[in-house]
């Protein structure tokens, strides 16, 4: 580099010759990271210059400017096309400047991204000569860049999938009129549509709301966003794409701009069919309910006056914009119209006339006459061969309902009714049929209004007594494991929606405990072999939040014309607190029931232990005694455990880990793992123990035993089975204390049992439900059954299936204090039978009441 002096105004100043000034200019390019082009507008982009900082990429300047490689050469192969039609566009448009993004490949092969900013020159003419510009490494940016965007799409993706999966639709409405759609949910095809038909303009949301509610639903969004609202819910109908009417429940938040300006609604729109279905159903009802209410009341008003207003109630009841009623003469050949519609007065110039026709003459209005059917024409276009066009002066009809009314088995009456805005259904027939046989009762029965009137009160009491009351109203369809065709609303207080189960979202089953199920399905079965039509059971159900209550149900069966079973009807009551209080009875009346049949200490100890284990997930145990001498604790029952096992565990020592851990009074949950562990410092994995608890036996606060009880297949003991356990400990704790301090009152009661069994009759306890409580050794001997097969059996099945029905109504009899001699059958193991003479007397167990059943054996 060179420098001179030169004289400006009298003073040297030093200046750069040109060649030093290029110098510069190349030193300070080529030590940046941006590297500088020069290309010809030719095809693949020959370099006329290049920087040599090139080399950052690993090539060197000859090599582009020599024609070694073109500048095309050097972009990565998926690039290429990208940035040709970029570059082709930004020529098109003749923009001088732009800016261009894409991978190139250095010599060595590996791949870079780099930010292109181009300038392009143009001739006179406008043809483009050539181009300059810069590359600059972005490859690190872009990097993390990438990441950061394949984070927030695999975040998207995720959310996306549980929405489009789910039953909700979400949008993103803009706030300008009917709502044109920024973004919708994929899952919008469930009414037929696609993201595109509104993403693309083609529809706004307003464009499927039901015409009958647009204005309706505008007003509410009118009303919540000027009001300054933050969100609301509506309910309202949409069309599906093939024109299908959906009840949808709409949840929206407003958002706002910084100055309080509505820019956008984002929402949700949840199908609500089915439950509008039931909802409209019942209202339906109760149109019907009070129109017929309105008929009873009707004491005074002239039989035309009850006719017109029946015919209106009608009309509207279906939704209707016309309608007749015609009555039948008595061998059914003629029918007379004699009420018509306000709709056919204003439209039709046949109305106000009593028009009598010959019913072979009536056509398509009187075919449900001849089928004595009701008829359904929902599409008047189609062909039918009763159609005999209209009369002169008829208004238009488009769908058309039709209806006969009976008496027994004649004809007495026809209601005509059309043009219904939706189309006819079943729903319309049942309301139809049911309100104008309440009709003509009435105009049969006139003298007995008030007791009509008195029975639809009672019906109407009784609805809202259930809708208010804890007993929840099911319909099940007798299909597998229960589908739900209706269930009342206060469902909720289990945490379920009527929804969930109509829905076919959940059915019945899904809901009975899984421990219960079997049973509850086999009971079930055994009562419709039976033919029985009504029968009760308890069982435990969960909730939706998994909570377990216990219910008792109360099913009718419901059969077809061929007998088999169509669906049941019935009603669950929540008696949780009740069966927690009975279980605690229970478990008091069967541990002495246990006891009552022990014939020793031994055994006694033994069947205190088996007791325990009635209790699930336990299915091992062992009972211990405190040695007041010793301070010891000595296995005196054992029960599901090896013979190794036990002999390692038959003593805890005063002073050993087993005997502080009872001493402490409080129970122990652990895994036995974690338990041996801390007891013995090993592990006693050869038993294959795992949940496990350790609970002290107490009475009048002194510890006296204590029950160590595992399960080989659950890892851990639920809290309503500790609660059971534990109460079980204290029931045992009162009978150890009892065999302690009165051995005299043990020897008694073994020799009164003793005497018991030497009665030759069959002897059988029973408590109110009818299960059996105790039976002496004859019913075992006369029946060769053991005690595993009367443990928690029902009375009836000491009996065969015919004679359930008359067993049944006999106890319901003792129930009521009746003392009843009767003679039946009974059945023993192997289904033999024994003609038995029965007395029942109801009596006391345990302080409790009871059904005491003496049965003597007769030829």
């Amino acid at each position: 580099m060179s420098a001179k002096k030169t004289n400006v105004g009298g003073a040297k100043v030093s200046t750069i010759d040109a060649a030093s000034r290029e110098e510069v200019f190349k030193s300070v390019i080529n030590s940046s990271p941006a590297v500088v082009f020069l290309w010809r507008a030719e095809v693949g982009w020959p370099v006329e210059f290049v920087s040599e900082n090139i080399s950052q990429f690993g090539y060197g300047a000859k090599d582009l400017i020599t024609g070694k490689f073109r500048y095309v050469d050097i972009i990565h192969p998926d690039d290429v096309d990208h940035v040709i039609s970029e570059t082709s566009l930004h020529m098109d448009d003749k923009d001088r400047n732009f800016n261009l993004r894409y991978r190139i490949l250095t010599k060595a092969g590996d791949i870079r991204w780099v930010d292109e900013r181009t300038s392009a020159h143009f001739d006179d003419s406008g043809s483009i000569q050539f181009y300059h510009g810069i590359i600059l490494d972005i490859t690190e940016q872009r990097m993390d860049d990438i990441a950061l965007l394949d984070g927030a799409l695999g975040m998207n993706k995720a959310l996306q999938t549980v929405i489009n999966s789910s039953p909700v639709v979400v949008f993103l409405w803009r706030a300008e009129k009917d709502w044109p759609v920024e973004f919708v949910s994929k899952n919008i095809d469930m009414f037929g549509y696609s993201v595109g038909d509104f993403i693309s303009g083609k529809l706004v949301y307003g464009d499927i709301v039901h015409p009958d509610d647009i204005d309706r639903v505008r007003a509410g969004v009118s009303k919540c966003t000027e009001g300054g609202y933050s969100d609301f819910f509506q309910e309202y109908r949409i069309l599906t794409k093939t024109g299908e009417v959906r009840w949808v429940d709409e949840r929206t938040q407003i958002q706002h701009d910084p100055l309080g300006n509505v820019t956008y609604l984002q929402g949700i729109i949840l199908d609500i069919t089915g439950r509008k279905k039931i909802e409209n159903a019942l209202h339906s009802e109760e149109k019907r309910i009070e129109a017929l209410l309105c008929l009873y009341q009707m004491t005074d008003a002239s039989i035309q006056d009850i006719i017109d207003f029946a015919r209106d109630e009608v009309v509207r009841l279906t939704n209707s914009k016309i309608g007749y009623l015609a009555f039948m003469s008595d061998d059914e050949s003629v029918i007379t119209t004699d009420s018509w519609s306000e709709g056919v007065t204003n439209e039709c110039s046949l109305n106000k006339k009593k028009l009598q026709s010959h019913v072979v003459d009536v056509g398509l209005w009187g075919e449900s006459l001849k089928q004595r059917l009701p008829i359904i024409v929902n599409d008047d276009s189609e062909e039918n061969p009763s159609k005999r066009g209209y009369p002169e002066g008829h208004m238009r009809i488009d769908r058309f309902l039709s209806v006969p009314i009976f008496e027994r088995d004649k004809i007495v009456a026809l209601v005509g009714l059309a043009n219904k805005t939706d189309n006819y259904d079943l729903s319309d027939v049942r309301q139809v049929t049911l309100l104008m046989q309440g009709m003509w009762s009435i105009l049969l029965h006139r003298g007995v209004d008030e007791e009509l009137r008195r029975s639809l009160d009672i019906q109407k009491i009784l609805g809202d007594v259930i809708k208010n009351s804890p007993a929840v109203v099911f319909l099940w369809r007798a299909d597998p494991d229960w589908p739900v065709e209706f269930v009342s609303e206060n469902v909720t207080q289990f945490g379920y929606s009527v929804d969930d189960f109509i829905s076919g979202r959940f059915v019945y089953a899904d809901i009975v405990h899984p421990y219960d199920l079997d049973r509850v399905q086999k009971e079930l079965s055994k009562r419709i072999d039976a033919g029985f039509i009504d029968f009760n059971q308890e069982y435990r159900v969960l909730t939706k939040f998994g909570d377990i209550r216990w219910v008792d149900e109360r099913t009718f069966i419901k059969h077809d014309e061929d007998g088999n079973v169509a669906y049941m009807q019935g009603i669950i009551v929540d008696v949780t607190d009740r069966k927690h209080s009975d279980d605690f009875m229970h478990m008091q009346f069967d541990l002495d029931s246990v006891l009552s049949s022990a014939h020793s200490l031994e055994e006694t100890f033994e069947q205190m232990l088996e007791f325990s284990l009635k209790v699930e997930p336990v299915d091992s145990g062992r009972l211990y005694l405190f040695d007041e001498a010793t301070g010891d604790l000595r296995l005196v029952a054992h029960k599901g455990l090896s013979e190794r096992f036990v002999k390692d565990i038959s003593v805890f020592g005063k002073n050993s880990v087993q005997n502080r851990l009872v001493m402490t009074g409080q129970p122990v949950y652990k895994h036995h793992s974690e338990l041996s562990a801390i007891t013995t410092g090993e592990s006693s994995q050869y038993e294959g123990l795992h949940a496990t608890g350790i609970i002290p036996v107490k009475h009048d606060g002194k510890i006296i035993a204590a029950l160590c009880l595992s399960s080989h297949s659950e890892y851990e003991i639920p809290a309503d089975a500790r609660n059971s356990l534990e109460t079980i400990a204290t029931q045992i704790g009162v009978v150890i204390s009892k065999i302690r301090s009165d051995s005299n009152d043990s020897k008694k009661y073994k020799d009164l049992q003793s005497l018991v069994d030497m009665v030759d009759e069959i002897l059988v306890v029973l408590d109110m439900d009818g299960y059996v409580l105790y039976a002496n050794k004859m019913l075992m001997e006369g029946l060769k059954l053991s005690d595993g097969d009367i443990s928690d059996m029902h009375y009836l099945e000491l009996h065969p299936d015919g004679e359930w029905d008359n067993v049944d109504s006999m106890l319901s009899s003792a129930r009521v204090g009746e003392k009843l001699v009767y003679e039946t059958v009974m059945v023993g193991a192997g289904g033999f039978l024994v003609g038995v003479e029965t007395k029942l007397v109801c009596g006391e167990w345990s302080g409790q009441p009871c059904i005491m059943a003496s049965s003597r054996l007769i030829d």
